[in-house]
C-alpha cells in the first residue's frame, strides 16, 4: 500500500470542502481535497446563492465568474395555501449546482490545493485516540495518507461522520427535497425583466407542510429562456420512503391555475433528483481531536428555514480559521478547534450601518414562520400582512429571510 503525508486532508469537494480548501491553500497550507465523483457533477439543490455564500465566493476571488454564469433574483413571490400573494424584495444569485461546484473546485485548485477526483475515502486511521490519517481508493489503487488535520465535508450521508463514530439521526431530524429543471416556464414579465432582475416563486401548500414548492430561474439564461429549478421540500420522513413527492407536485399544478399557467409551454429537461437534508436536530459533534466536520456532514442548518449554501460556506471558513489557529498554537485539541470554530460561526450584530434587530424579535419571527409552515391558516395571515402592511414587511424580512 502506497503511503504519504499531507498537512490537511478534506473529504468532499462540494461547496463546503472546496471553500475550506481555498481558504487554507490561500494561506499556504498544504491541502489535499478528495471526492468520489468526477466534476462537473450534478447535485440536487435549489440553486440559490445568497449574500452569505456570495461573500465567501467574493473573498476567494471568484465573484466575477459567478456573476457571468448566474442570473440575479430581485424579488420573491410568496403564495399561501388559499392563494394569497405577496411580492417581497429579496436578492440572490442563481446558477445550477453543476456549474457552481465546478467553479468552486477550480477556485480551490487555483489557490494551490491538490484536487483528486474519483477518489473514495475508505477509512480513517487513529492513533492514541486522535485522527492521524485516511485510507483512500483511487484508480484501483489503495493508498494511506497521514495528516495533521482531517476535515469531513462529504454531505448528508457523510462517510466521514460514520467513520468517526459521531453520526446520529434524531427521529425527525431531516427534511426531504426533490428538484428538476424545466425550460420554457412562462415567467411574469412584469417581474422577470432580465438577467439582473428576475423573480422566484415560493408556494406554501398544505400538501407539503411543513415545507414549500419553489420555482427559481437559474443560470445566465434562466430569465430569458424560462429555465428554472423547480422543486419542493418537506419535513416528512414518510415521503423519503415513497415516490409521492412528484405526485404532489403535479397535484399542486392542477390545484393552482396561476401556477399551472406558468408550466403551459414548459418542458422538463432533467429527471427528478433529491434526498434527505440533515438539520441541527441531529446534534452532531463536529469537532474532535484533529478533525472537524462541516456543511451537511455537520448538520449545520435548518433546511426548511435556512440557506444551506451560506451555512456550508460559513462552516468552511470557520473550520479554516480553526485549523490555522491549531497550526499556529501547535494545539489540535477538541477544545481549541471547537472554541475557534464556534467563535468564527457567530454572526455580527447586524449589517454595517444598520441597527441590529433584538435577538428576541428574530426568534419570534422565525418561530412564526415555522409555525406558519405547519398551519396553512397562519401562513395565509403572514402572506397577507406582508402584502398589505409595509411596516410589518420591513420588520419581518430580517427574521423570515435571515440568510
Amino acid at each position: 500500500m502506497v503511503s504519504m503525508e499531507r498537512e490537511v486532508i478534506i473529504s468532499g469537494a462540494g461547496p463546503a470542502g472546496a471553500i475550506c480548501a481555498s481558504y487554507l491553500a490561500k494561506e499556504g497550507i498544504d491541502v489535499l481535497l478528495i471526492d468520489k465523483e468526477i466534476f462537473p457533477r450534478d447535485k440536487a439543490c435549489g440553486d440559490i446563492q445568497c449574500e452569505g455564500a456570495v461573500s465567501h465566493i467574493n473573498a476567494l476571488g471568484a465573484f466575477e465568474k459567478l456573476d457571468e454564469m448566474a442570473c440575479c433574483v430581485r424579488n420573491i413571490k410568496l403564495i399561501s395555501h388559499s392563494g394569497n400573494e405577496a411580492v417581497v424584495p429579496y436578492e440572490f444569485y442563481a446558477t445550477p449546482r453543476y456549474e457552481l461546484d465546478a467553479l468552486l473546485l477550480e477556485t480551490a485548485a487555483g489557490w494551490g490545493a491538490e484536487v483528486r477526483q474519483d477518489c473514495r475515502l475508505t477509512d480513517i486511521s487513529f492513533s492514541k485516540g486522535e485522527v492521524r490519517g485516511v485510507r483512500i481508493r483511487s484508480g484501483g489503487e489503495e493508498c494511506e495518507i497521514r495528516c495533521r488535520m482531517f476535515i469531513g465535508a462529504d454531505g448528508a450521508y457523510s462517510p466521514s461522520a460514520k467513520a468517526l463514530g459521531v453520526m446520529r439521526e434524531a427521529s425527525e431530524a431531516f427534511s426531504i427535497g426533490q428538484r428538476a429543471y424545466f425550460r420554457g416556464i412562462n415567467l411574469d414579465r412584469a417581474l422577470a425583466k432580465g438577467r439582473y432582475e428576475g423573480y422566484a416563486v415560493f408556494s406554501f401548500d398544505s400538501m407539503v407542510k411543513p415545507g414549500y414548492f419553489w420555482i427559481v430561474p437559474s443560470g445566465r439564461k434562466g430569465v430569458e429562456e424560462g429555465f428554472c429549478n423547480v422543486g419542493m421540500i418537506v419535513r416528512d420522513r414518510d415521503s423519503y420512503r415513497s415516490p409521492d413527492l412528484q405526485e404532489r407536485f403535479f397535484r399542486w399544478l392542477e390545484k393552482n391555475p396561476q401556477i399551472g399557467a406558468l408550466f403551459e409551454n414548459a418542458v422538463q429537461t432533467s429527471p427528478w433528483a433529491g434526498g434527505k437534508l440533515p438539520d441541527m436536530g441531529q446534534r452532531i459533534k463536529n469537532c474532535g481531536r484533529r478533525y472537524i466536520l462541516i456543511g451537511d456532514a455537520a448538520a449545520s442548518t435548518e433546511p426548511v428555514l435556512d440557506d444551506g449554501l451560506s451555512a456550508a460556506a460559513d462552516s468552511a471558513a470557520a473550520a479554516a480559521a480553526a485549523v490555522m489557529k491549531a497550526f499556529e498554537k501547535g494545539d489540535f485539541s477538541e477544545e481549541l478547534l471547537s472554541g475557534v470554530y464556534r467563535e468564527a460561526m457567530k454572526k455580527p450584530e447586524g449589517a454595517a450601518g444598520a441597527k441590529s434587530r433584538r435577538q428576541e424579535d428574530v426568534i419570534k419571527d422565525r418561530r412564526l414562520m415555522l409555525q406558519s409552515m405547519y398551519d396553512p391558516e397562519v401562513m395565509d395571515m403572514v402572506v397577507s400582512k406582508l402584502a398589505e402592511d409595509p411596516s410589518y414587511r420591513k420588520r419581518a424580512m430580517g427574521g423570515i429571510f435571515d440568510r
